[in-house]
């Protein structure tokens, strides 16, 4: 017998549909687009994008969590191309260090030229050894280490680290964060060393869309894009519970409650630890374990600044000092010089949180990133800070420790037993990029649509 709570009292209206999509953000827009009228996607925003969205601060600009894609797969290259045209422009990721020791180029240990001559060649001394030594690391911290050596390590690998995921290293997994390490071999280290011309690390071919003035602008443009393409797209839904048996989904809405049931697939883009709660004959002990999976959230402090823009900035800052609460400043007029008046400019600080901390009160959080902006010198004369705003992502970023692996993986099989498939970058509780996400929903959905064989 279900749960009574969520069931108690009958639906306002019922909607049936072969493939019911849980979430409006990359995934389930990619996968709604490819299945056309044969699925339903439900999202409880009042707009398309999840994380993918862009918010206006006046005449500013500003993506919710900075985005740039980079095309792995052709597919995924021409559905965008065919969606985007030449509103998608070329935008090679010029992004900063800041160190202790001076300013370089990302990724450091590729632009290793940008240092003092001894930091350059300690560096590469202990980038030699680590090599050779060729070590299984059994966590994070070892991981580093073993990649790029004790002096990379010191200079920025483990200070920006600890600001990032606010945790002891040693106690996070030494898998799953492969997507945010570039491990390039001695022979191209050793090339960054000498050569003052900038280093191709990974991704380095970016994407970003620019528009004509007048419009939308930023990263949310793709995900209208998509969602254009999406027949049936149900905003302001809530997912209130979920029950595979009766194949089930029932939302809240400002219109009251609806009970969508879907003939073949549900999809959940939803967060892991949400879906596994919402879902009715889900153990209470993968409940609880789901609900303790770690995770840090990620206060992005938009600053809408008037005045002359600063040269020379690259498209984002990664700093390493810890006296300042930010791990990296993003400036949204490198990627769309329309991203702001012409008189001004704007700026993005990323301060993630431990999720299971209490979060830090939004006027709190902006006067400690106003107070690190002028520790770092960022406003020159004549220009100041004319309005503020607070996004929060939670999740932001997922955490990686062998247990939430284990716990995330059986979260995963189970809910395929119960027919309900995980997707998207929270839905499997791992790091994906967006065109990784694309990709994943589009071969999902096109799986879902080929005619059947005998």
């Amino acid at each position: 017998m279900l749960d009574p709570s969520p069931w108690a009292d009958p639906a306002d209206r019922e909607v049936e549909t072969e493939v019911l999509i849980l979430g409006g953000g990359l995934a389930g827009l990619a996968a709604g687009s490819v299945l056309g009228d044969r699925a339903i996607v439900v999202e409880a925003a009042d707009r398309p994008g999840g994380l993918v969205r862009t918010e206006r601060i006046g005449n500013y600009w500003f993506d919710r969590v900075i985005h740039l894609l980079y095309f792995s797969h052709p597919d995924v290259e021409a559905r965008v191309r065919a969606l985007l045209g030449d509103v998608l422009r070329p935008c090679p990721p010029d992004a900063r260090v800041e160190t202790a020791q001076g300013t370089t180029r990302f990724p450091v240990q590729l632009n290793l030229h940008g240092l003092p001559a001894e930091v350059r060649a300690a560096s590469l001394a202990d980038l030699r050894a680590a090599h050779a030594r060729n070590t299984t690391p059994g966590n994070y911290e070892e991981l580093l280490l073993s990649a790029f050596g004790r002096t990379l390590c010191e200079l920025f690998f483990f200070p920006y680290n600890r600001k990032l995921w606010r945790r002891p290293l040693g106690t996070l997994s030494a898998s799953g964060f492969h997507w945010n390490l570039t491990r390039p071999s001695v022979t191209e280290i050793e090339r960054g060393a000498d050569s003052a011309r900038p280093a191709q690390g990974y991704n380095a071919r970016g994407w970003y869309p620019r528009p004509a003035p007048g419009g939308r602008r930023g990263m949310e443009v793709l995900s209208q894009a998509l969602a254009d393409h999406v027949p049936s797209l149900r905003l302001r839904h809530t997912v209130t519970a979920i029950d595979p048996t009766s194949r089930t989904v029932r939302t809240r809405s400002p219109e009251g409650v609806t009970d969508f049931r879907f003939t073949h697939d549900c999809v959940s883009t939803l967060p892991l630890p949400a879906t596994v709660e919402l879902c009715h004959r889900v153990p209470e002990a993968l409940v609880e374990r789901c609900r303790a999976l770690p995770r840090n959230r990620v206060r992005s402090v938009a600053l809408a600044v008037r005045g002359p823009r600063p040269r020379d900035t690259g498209h984002w800052r990664y700093y390493t000092r810890e006296d300042v609460p930010f791990t990296r400043l993003v400036f949204m007029t490198e990627f769309d010089p329309d991203m702001a008046p012409a008189d001004g400019w704007g700026v993005l600080a990323e301060v993630p949180e431990p999720s299971e901390e209490p979060r830090a009160a939004d006027d709190t959080l902006v006067a400690d990133v106003l107070r690190g902006v002028g520790t770092v010198g960022l406003l020159g004369p004549g220009s100041r800070v004319v309005a503020s705003r607070v996004f929060t992502s939670d999740p932001g970023y997922v955490v990686f420790t062998d247990e939430a692996r284990r716990t995330a993986d059986e979260a995963t099989r189970h809910l395929a037993s119960l027919g309900i498939t995980p997707l998207g970058r929270y839905g499997t509780w791992t790091y994906s990029s967006m065109s990784q996400v694309m990709e994943e929903a589009f071969a999902w959905a096109a799986r879902r649509s080929a005619p059947a064989t005998t």
